[in-house]
């Protein structure tokens, strides 16, 4: 059973958005954007919800519109979670039967199974008090007011929610009461018999410690002097543990030691960073593997987290071995580089809101896709996080442009634009690709014959933009232009073939010479992707 939908309004930042979920699914976008919103107002309804009404929501995390909105006065938090089979994974008529008696199980036309959750919250002016609701309700949205009392349970059973943060602190989670670590601890399975042997061998192992140790005494006998004020047991008033004499003792205690590069083993904590997040991640891994019941729900933030580039793309092998669906946000271009276009979901903000973007199964043409795959997911997935892209034909323009817009002090990375090349690949299958996932674009080409091939492509995805706002051919060849406006002497020192050396050169010269040294033309392009790029970030 897995989550397919799920529906956010007025909740933290996020005013209206809904996001269709597949077994795999990777959240990107801008700090701010609404990634850990997402993962938490899950959290929320599948796990720390309860029957018995507790209370789990904030009052700050009612989406307050502007600066002197109070939670008291906002819409309500709405947050709708559905659940349904596909054609390739049904649900079993144990689980049919579950959901039925809990009166929550709803059937479309076409015969697929679906739960919808509705979790309300808002704020009670006649109680002064903020209260939340959770409800099932059918296909057309209508409360099911048969549902069994035992509804929500019955869900969260079936779906396991768990949630692993990007702050992952291997002390704490190796610690004896951390949640994941905690279940190997426990000795239940032990006999008996077992068990008593065991404490045995460790009560002979700490007399042989503790006998060998003649300072022990000296503590014995001064400890045992506070019978003289503080009355204490009878018997053996005082004795030392050099080694925990029972089990529960001993396996609270136990720890997890890693091997370094010399062969020496030292305590998981004081490995460094990297390290002691994957090996949280793979605890979690365990953890999941050990759940029999239910199917888990897997929340990773950020598994990327202190990892090296080249660890990054071999964990996400390890990622998508894990149990159950998997939720995950990250920051990371080289885990994008390891995922399926079609499992990733852009969080942006628009001038209506956050809202989510994604490629939709066929948009793309086999060749599209393969061309995508080889130039952008493989080689630069750090390009789906941008907030415009400046399409540029080849390499001379991705010297000059970068250059130019640090003469003009404008700061490209600050802007969220990058400099993509599409000679070597396709700008229809870029532009496209951009519209999909809400990533406006601005191209800048030569107007010589390339323009009759590239510009058709380009009218198909104005996405309904004006041709202005998407692209311009101001120059024959941007090499002549340079040529033509001070730099024909940076070019005369190469020959023909060497015009990408020479590009470097006049990216160099251009950025010394400043504001002064940028044509109209470059500078025209540069102020209107930035513009782009500022608009689709309000």
């Amino acid at each position: 059973m897995k989550i397919t939908r799920v529906r956010i309004r007025n909740f933290r930042g996020i005013r209206d958005l809904e996001i269709e979920l597949g077994k795999v699914t990777v959240l990107i976008g801008e700090n701010n954007s609404g990634k850990t919103s997402v993962l938490d107002a899950l959290k929320l309804c599948l796990r720390d919800l309860s029957p018995r009404r507790r209370f789990v929501f904030d009052g700050l995390d009612f989406h307050l519109p502007d600066g002197q909105a109070e939670p008291t006065s906002t819409e309500p938090i709405e947050i709708e979670v559905m659940c349904s089979d596909r054609p390739d994974e049904q649900w079993d008529d144990e689980l049919v039967g579950r959901l039925n008696r809990a009166r929550i199980l709803q059937v479309d036309d076409d015969g697929r199974n679906h739960v919808r959750l509705q979790v309300t919250c808002e704020y009670d002016s006649d109680s002064r008090e903020f209260s939340h609701q959770p409800s099932f309700v059918d296909l057309q949205g209508d409360p099911l007011s048969r549902a069994g009392a035992r509804a929500l349970t019955v869900l969260q059973e079936e779906i396991r929610y768990y949630y692993l943060t990007a702050l992952r602190d291997a002390a704490r989670h190796f610690d004896a009461k951390g949640p994941f670590w905690r279940p190997f601890l426990q000795d239940s399975q032990l006999s008996r018999e077992k068990k008593a042997e065991i404490e045995a061998k460790l009560h002979e192992v700490n007399e042989l410690v503790v006998s060998s140790h003649s300072s022990f005494e000296q503590v014995q006998d001064g400890l045992t002097r506070v019978q003289s004020v503080v009355p204490l047991a009878t018997g053996e008033a005082v004795s030392i543990e050099a080694v925990p004499g029972r089990m529960f003792d001993m396996l609270a205690k136990a720890q997890v030691q890693l091997g370094t590069t010399t062969g020496a083993k030292i305590p998981l904590h004081r490995h460094g960073e990297g390290t002691q997040s994957l090996a949280v991640l793979m605890l979690f891994s365990a953890f999941l593997e050990a759940q029999a019941e239910g199917a888990p729900v897997l929340a990773l933030e950020e598994p990327e987290a202190h990892l090296h580039p080249s660890a990054i793309r071999a964990l996400w092998a390890l990622v998508g071995g894990f149990t159950g669906q998997k939720l995950i946000s990250t920051h990371s271009g080289e885990l994008l580089a390891e995922t399926d276009i079609l499992d990733i979901r852009r969080l942006a903000r628009t001038r209506n809101g956050i809202k989510a973007f994604r490629v939709p199964r066929n948009l793309l043409l086999p060749e599209e896709t393969r061309k995508f795959n080889y130039h952008i997911r493989r080689a630069r997935g750090e390009l789906l996080f941008a907030r415009c892209w400046l399409l540029v034909e080849g390499e001379t323009e991705s010297w000059v442009y970068p250059a130019a817009a640090r003469a003009l002090d404008l700061n490209l990375h600050r802007e969220g634009v990058r400099v993509v090349e599409f000679k070597q690949s396709d700008v229809g299958m870029l532009t496209k690709t951009a519209n999909a996932l809400g990533i406006p674009w601005y191209c800048v080409g030569d107007d010589d014959t390339n323009r009759v091939k590239d510009e058709p492509k380009l009218r198909q995805n104005l996405g309904g933009a004006e041709e202005a706002e998407r692209f311009v051919f101001p120059y024959p060849d941007i090499e002549q232009h340079l040529k033509a406006n001070g730099y024909a002497n940076v070019y005369q020192r190469y020959r023909t073939r060497q015009k990408t050396r020479a590009a470097a050169d006049v990216a160099i010269e251009m950025e010394g010479r400043g504001k002064a040294g940028v044509t109209s033309e470059i500078q025209a392009a540069l102020e209107k992707v930035v513009s782009l790029a500022r608009a689709g970030a309000q």
